[in-house]
């Protein structure tokens, strides 16, 4: 699997939010006076590395005492392709550090995409995020 954003800073790379660590995160691109450089919505997309019956997406925020960047409301998209996207699921997830998971129809899909529309402090971030296949 791997990830890839529409924004993201340093280190702080799509990478970090499929590396299995609950100590590092993807973090979307900030500037020096923790302004984040582009507004939301902005997203993180996992290649699946072959397709498969999705039907559940695990986030965790990041684990460090701050919060800026964790995940309010969001989108979630599935494609076969890379290229086109539908919506399976949209909501509202809380303000805290714990493990959220968002549920939906199975779908079919090589590529899934976790939209932040509103994230703490306008920034979107994740320690991690793990995708649930049904066998």
């Amino acid at each position: 699997m791997t990830a890839s954003a529409t924004s993201q800073h340093g280190s702080n790379n799509a990478s970090q939010a499929i590396d299995g660590n609950r100590g590092t995160m993807w973090h979307t691109d900030f500037t020096f006076f923790a302004q984040p450089v582009a507004p939301l919505p902005q997203s993180i997309t996992l290649n699946l590395g072959g397709t498969y019956n999705v039907n559940a997406l695990h986030y965790l925020p990041r684990q460090d005492w701050y919060g800026h960047g964790t995940i309010l409301t969001y989108r979630i998209y599935v494609s076969r392709d890379g290229s086109n996207f539908t919506q399976i699921a949209t909501g509202n997830w809380a303000n805290d550090h714990s493990e959220k998971t968002a549920t939906f129809a199975p779908a079919k899909a090589s590529y899934i995409r976790l939209e932040a529309v509103v994230a703490h402090l306008g920034f979107a971030s994740a320690a991690e995020i793990n995708v649930i296949a049904i066998r």
